[in-house]
């Protein structure tokens, strides 16, 4: 029997993800039975509820949102006690009554490795007791347009020249300053060692083609180094494009008699 999923936001990631599982090939064992978005530009042929309605029809439901959003679907979901996949590693972090709600439901939460790798490398030195976390990230400097920390510190995207650092501190405040662009910075913190103790850079690169992240994860014993470059969303380049794909194999493997971590 198939698992329904329903996908909350169908944005560039959302959408990818929804093209996937309603494609000729589709997910084995999962079937899109419906989406939640108000500003919707395609239906997918399915139906477009409110959340509410979204964890009654749904065994599953994948949050593709803008952060802001994401604490209402979360308690939402917490509440029917669905399970659901979180893109937004980010939300965590900037509302952590996402986390006090979570406390008391039986939900399953996911978190894919979005547009990163070697998450599993950093769990597995998490056990050995990790002493330095850090991620570099380097984008074209128009795919952090709209960031508040550009806003609040009237940066002219238009007139970077040059590769130049633009931001050094922890991934919270990575995250509060650059919501959509370092999620990935989020997910590092979540899989490691919390987003106090994560540093993070962020480049701004006008030779830059892609965006770029490396991290470096350091312990006693091992020392992890990974580097990843992803194209941009055509459809919101502060994105990339391997973010939706992190959801697909996510999901690959919650239904695979072989389970790959």
């Amino acid at each position: 029997m198939s698992i329904k999923i329903g996908i909350a936001g169908v944005g560039a990631i959302g959408s990818a993800l929804a093209r996937t599982l309603t494609s000729e090939k589709g997910i084995d064992n999962y079937v899109l039975d419906c989406i939640s978005d108000p500003d919707a530009k395609a239906y997918f042929n399915v139906p477009n509820v409110d959340f509410d309605t979204l964890m009654t029809r749904c065994d599953l439901v994948v949050e593709c949102l803008p952060a802001h959003i994401v604490p209402i679907l979360a308690k939402t979901a917490f509440l029917s006690n669905t399970d659901i996949i979180f893109i937004t590693a980010a939300a965590w972090l900037l509302y952590p009554q996402i986390a006090d709600n979570y406390k008391n439901s039986q939900s399953r939460v996911y978190i894919p490795s979005g547009a990163l790798c070697g998450l599993d490398g950093v769990r597995a030195i998490k056990e050995l007791g990790i002493t330095s976390a850090k991620i570099a990230s380097t984008k074209p400097p128009l795919g952090f347009k709209g960031a508040p920390y550009i806003i609040e510190n009237d940066i002219d995207l238009t007139d970077i020249k040059e590769k130049i650092l633009l931001f050094e501190g922890n991934a919270l405040e990575a995250s509060k300053g650059f919501p959509a662009n370092v999620n990935v910075a989020a997910t590092l913190s979540l899989a490691g060692i919390g987003a106090e103790n994560t540093r993070v850079e962020i480049w701004a690169d006008p030779q830059a083609i892609s965006n770029a992240h490396e991290i470096t994860i350091k312990s006693e014993y091992s020392t992890l180094v990974s580097k990843i470059e992803n194209m941009p969303d055509p459809m919101n380049p502060k994105s990339s494009i391997l973010a939706a794909q992190s959801i697909v194999a996510t999901l690959r493997n919650m239904s695979s008699a072989i389970v790959m971590t």
